[in-house]
Formats: structure tokens, sequence, C-alpha cells
């Protein structure tokens, strides 16, 4: 008897090379290797190649089965801030919500972490990309989730604590734990670890150099942030007389992967040099409409051959972790601005959720139904009124689809972390009541007066 699980009777969006989508079809898997052993059309009692009978299969007739999602740039450990700072432009946003970082201490980031986790889970995402606070602790928290990450410890600079309730590091201090954490996970199938430091406007072109040596001499990728608006270009041009993409590439930052968060202003001679150098940019598209801090030019990037992945950046600027709000915001986004429908595809922003996304965060191996490919996939209800009738399972993932309703059942490598809608892997209720202390503790703190 086969040891495989079947998932069968569904609509498959593959997301292969051919981009093929099964209206009844069957995913299976090794529970053991954590690995696909078949992705196509429902199989008979007997596989062609007549290996033995087939394991028992569980219907999913009525569900929508897909790879797990991508979300190729966030701040996990910000959840207490959701909704705290509303209404204003980047830099205001910025320093309000610095104000509240600096009260955050270690359990108070790891409690925002594991919320992240849940939520990204019960919305259909299983690997992350995320500059924050990192460290051991945090990592094994994204291990006992089932969750994947390229965690890329923040640095603002060789001076600067970054969250000096939760730890003592500086710039340099973060950088060389940022290297041994990469030594205690190499080869670990969830965790990979990359530099990340934040941005020009935080950190000098000596510390961008020292980091760009560093990605070299072990081989690490790097996350930062550019040119994510206007008064950000117009100040590294006034302080380095070079726009931000060119400025991180003239500190050779871009002589190693990188992956490039938001890019909303880029020339176009930055968009050569980032598809020159097979840079990655994760387009933050709810993000950068709430904080007004502009739109990234997709179809230039697309034509220009950037590699791209879709994210969701913080609650604290987005509100929710649900990248299928990212992919149908980003579709109407790009169509209305360019007064075209057809100026992008929703199959290129499933890409950028999926395959091409879990190529911008260093884990190619995830991202797509395939065989030998591990079994991270999604299952979602479409029984409801939002998928009926249901023409095409992929038209419904881009424009119909909801993460907080429609996701059913969610596996990372085999393993069953979200079962009926609910995670299995961490205790919903206790992250919540943490998070929930949290936050009401730094504004009680904030609110205080002086002394």
């Amino acid at each position: 008897m086969s040891s495989e699980i079947r998932l069968t009777g569904g609509a498959i969006v593959m997301q292969d090379a051919a981009r093929r989508v099964i209206e009844r079809g069957e995913v299976a898997f090794d529970p053991a290797t954590g690995r696909i052993t078949y992705a196509g059309e429902v199989r008979g009692d007997g596989d062609a190649a007549g290996s033995g009978r087939l394991g028992a299969a569980t219907d999913v007739t009525g569900c929508v089965v897909m790879p797990g999602l991508v979300n190729a740039h966030t701040h996990s450990g910000m959840t207490p801030l959701r909704g705290y700072a509303e209404d204003m432009n980047l830099q205001d946003w910025l320093a309000k919500v610095r104000a509240f970082e600096v009260r955050l201490g270690a359990e108070d980031l790891r409690a925002g972490l594991e919320l992240a986790l849940i939520e990204m889970l019960k919305t259909g995402t299983t690997t992350f990309a995320d500059m924050f606070l990192w460290d051991r602790r945090m990592l094994e928290s994204v291990v006992t989730s089932g969750m994947r990450v390229l965690a890329a410890p923040a640095v603002f600079g060789y001076d600067a604590v970054g969250y000096p309730a939760a730890s003592p590091s500086d710039g340099r201090a973060v950088l060389d734990l940022t290297e041994r954490l990469a030594a205690e996970f190499a080869g670990d199938g969830q965790i990979r670890l990359a530099f990340g430091p934040h941005a020009p406007y935080t950190c000098t072109p000596e510390m961008l150099a020292d980091v760009a040596a560093r990605a070299g001499r072990l081989g690490l990728p790097i996350q930062i942030h550019l040119s994510e608006s206007a008064p950000e270009v117009d100040s590294c041009l006034r302080d380095y007389g070079r726009t931000p993409v060119a400025h991180a590439a003239a500190c050779g930052i871009f002589d190693h992967p990188v992956l490039v968060a938001h890019c909303t202003h880029p020339t176009d001679a930055e968009i050569e040099l980032l598809a020159g150098a097979d840079a990655a940019v994760a387009h933050n598209p709810v993000s950068n409409l709430k904080l007004g801090a502009g739109i990234a030019p997709v179809r230039r990037f697309l034509d220009a051959g950037v590699r791209l992945g879709l994210g969701t950046d913080s609650v604290a600027s987005n509100n929710n972790l649900d990248l299928f709000e990212e992919i149908k915001t980003g579709i109407l986004m790009q169509r209305g601005v360019h007064r075209s429908p057809d100026i992008v595809r929703s199959g290129d922003f499933l890409d950028m959720a999926t395959c091409g996304g879990a190529a911008a965060v260093r884990f190619p191996e995830v991202g797509v139904l395939e065989a030998g490919r591990p079994a991270d996939i999604v299952i979602l209800d479409a029984t409801g009124t939002r998928a009926t009738p249901l023409y095409d399972a992929a038209s419904y993932l881009a424009f119909a689809a909801s993460g907080s309703a429609d996701v059913r059942d969610v596996y990372v490598a085999g393993r069953h972390v979200v079962a009926g809608g609910r995670v299995t892997s961490l205790d919903e209720a206790a992250v919540r009541e943490r998070v929930a202390h949290t936050a009401a503790r730094v504004r009680r703190e904030l609110a205080a007066p002086a002394t």
C-alpha cells in the first residue's frame, strides 16, 4: 500500500513552467520526505508505471489547490503596531512607529512574530522574507510554526541599537550575529539568513560596503529598502549625488544576490542595473498606496527582466498579511494607472506570489506543484459565493479569493500546519493575548507624561 497522501478532485493551479490549471486534478506527497510525488490529472487505482495500488485519497472536490504563497517583504515582529500610526506620510509614520518600536522587549517581538506567523499561515503564506530583529529564539518560533523564512537581522548604522528594549546589540554586533546564525542554520530547510542593512538613509556608505564584503565572503544574500519614496530619492541625491539604487550599487551591494524592497521610484538606468545584476524587487502595492509612497513601475520591471516578488510589508503600514489582497490590488493598480486592462496579466501577479517570489527570496525549490519539490500546498474552499461559478481557478485566485475566508488547509513540507482553518503548530489564543497585552502596555507608556 502506498504511503502517499493524495489530494484528489480539486482544481489544481500548478504554477509549473507551462502554468497549467487542471480542472480535476491530484497532488500527492510522501509525508516521510515532505516531497511531492505526483501532480497532474487524477490517477486511477493503479499508476501508469504499474508500481502497485495507490493509497487512499482525500477528496478535495470543490476546492482550489495551489502552491504555498511567498511573502517577499515584511517585518513580522511589528504586529503590535497594527493600526497604530494612521493617515501619515512615510516620514512622519516612521517617526511615530519608531517611538513605539523602541519600547518592545524581546518577548514582545517574539509574540508579534508568532501572531504574524499564524496570520500568514491562515491566509496561505508558507514562505516569507523578513527584515527585523532576529535571534535564535525568533528563528526557533519559525521552525515551530512550520514556515520558511529568509531572515535579515536589521541594522541601522554601526553604532545604532535598533531595538534597545529587546537587545543591546548595535549594528556591528548584529552583522556578526547574522554570520553566526547563518552558520548555525546552514542547510536548514526552513531557515536562511541574509544581511539586512535597512536603507541608505540609515546606513553609511562604509557600512553598505562592509555588508557587501561580508556577503561576498559568506555567499549570503542582502535585503535592503531602496527608492521607497520621492523624498528618499531627493535626500540620497543631496547627500551622495546618486539615486538610491545607483548609490547601493556604488557601495558594492549589487555584486551579490539582493532583494530590494519597494523600488517605487527607479530611473530607467536603475532598472537596467537591477536586471543586469539579477537582483530581485519585492513589490508592496498596498503598503505603498497606504503611505502614499508611490506606485512601482511593474510593467517596466517585467519588460526589463527584473525578478519580482510580492510583499505585504508590515501590518503597521498595511494592516493585514493577506497576499491575495496584494495580488488583486497590484493588478488593478497597474491597470488603472496605465488605463489599460492588459498592461499586466493576472498570471504575472500569481507568479510574483508563488514561483517568482520563491526565486526572489532564495527558496527556488518552492512555489510550484511538481513532483520532487517540497509539498507546500494550500487548499481553498471554492464552494462559496465568491467562487460560484468557477470558470477559471487562476482568475478566482487573482480577483476573488480571500485568504482569511477561503483558505481551509495548508501543508508545509507535507506537515499539516492549517487544518480546517485552524493553525495546528502555534496556540493562536495565547499569542493573541500576549500581543494585546504588549500593545496596551506600550500605549500606556507613550501616553504617560515625561518625567
